[in-house]
């Protein structure tokens, strides 16, 4: 199962200096089109756009039993309860916003704690117990959080990866390890799998035997940055930010490939029951769909003007899916095919 993401008049509008720019940025990042609000070829529709939901780029999105949480660079928290209209339609309204120290880069909800990884390094935790915390240890932007067998994982921009465990006493958490030999360089992403962890950075991906804490490889290409990770049938499918795919075994095997995507550079990607789908979340809005388990790609649309789908949530269930831009936008979709 999966686990938990023609060209714009406008563009002959811009003029001098800034339209050359649009057009190098087009180039990198592949065609701006009309924003599109249905894609019947996927049975998918837009319920609901809320502009400027936050202030900054929703960089990651959780789901629990009391709505949807977006986290932001704006240096908050906000939930969002989704609700039917009378023409059957989702609203997102925002229930709550709680101030965070720094910017949120990435969100995870586990047994009762939320943690936020923050701008400055921090990881500020808040639990269902109204608990307040904050980890101190890294020192520049917390990228990825997992939770491995009762132990919180971080990884960071400063290429350390960090294991945190709760004192039953105390209730606070204290580092316990800290990973930097082999590290490929700053982090963005951590997975887990049948005893191993893959850390994406800059530079490829380390497989980090959480055994005995050691690095058993590294993956090829180590020249390509690691965008997001999806795990799918017990296999790892990894974007890179250049537009390609790959799916690895939990050893690490390269089990199959895919070339850069036509809509260019990835940011996120997230995995749709519905289908099901791969989403993958581009530089320039636009979102592509890949059927699974052929690993086929189907298509692309533009779901956002210009900006980058910076996440993208699941819900796991009647093909619901958010997506997060770069300029604080937030979008509420859902597959209803076959």
């Amino acid at each position: 199962m999966l686990k938990e993401k023609t060209k714009g008049k406008g563009k002959g509008k811009i003029k001098g200096k800034g339209k050359g720019k649009l057009r190098s940025e087009e180039n990198r990042a592949g065609p701006i089109g009309p924003i599109i609000t249905q894609v019947n070829e996927e049975q998918l529709g837009r319920h609901c756009e809320v502009v400027k939901a936050h202030g900054g780029g929703i960089t990651c999105m959780a789901m629990t039993e009391q709505g949807i949480f977006t986290g932001s660079q704006d240096k908050s928290l906000k939930r969002w309860k989704p609700t039917k209209g009378a023409d059957g339609r989702f609203e997102m309204k925002p229930e709550l916003t709680i101030p965070l120290q720094d910017s949120c880069f990435c969100l995870l909800h586990e047994g009762g704690w939320f943690f936020c990884g923050l701008w400055n390094g921090n990881i500020q935790a808040f639990s269902q117990d109204g608990i307040e915390l904050t980890l101190k240890g890294h020192t520049r932007k917390v990228s990825s959080l997992l939770i491995h067998q009762s132990v919180l994982i971080s990884g960071s921009a400063d290429r350390e990866v960090r294991l945190w465990q709760m004192d039953p006493n105390t209730k606070t958490f204290n580092c316990t390890h800290t990973l930097t030999d082999s590290m490929p360089g700053p982090i963005s992403k951590l997975h887990a799998i049948n005893g191993n962890l893959f850390v994406g950075g800059m530079n490829g991906i380390a497989v980090v035997k959480l055994e005995n804490l050691s690095v058993t490889k590294l993956l090829p290409p180590t020249t390509k940055a690691v965008s997001d990770m999806l795990e799918f049938q017990g296999h790892i499918i990894v974007a890179y930010s250049e537009g390609s795919l790959r799916i690895f075994d939990p050893q690490g095997e390269l089990k199959s490939e895919m070339k850069p995507l036509a809509a260019g550079p990835m940011v996120s990607i997230a995995g749709l029951e519905s289908g099901p789908r791969v989403l993958c979340g581009h530089s320039n809005g636009k979102v592509s769909t890949i059927m699974l388990p052929d690993f086929a790609f189907r298509l692309d649309f533009q779901a956002l003007d210009r900006h980058k789908v910076e996440s993208i949530l699941c819900a796991g269930h009647d093909g619901i899916f958010c997506l997060g831009s770069q300029d604080g936008t937030l979008q509420l979709w859902q597959r209803v095919g076959a």
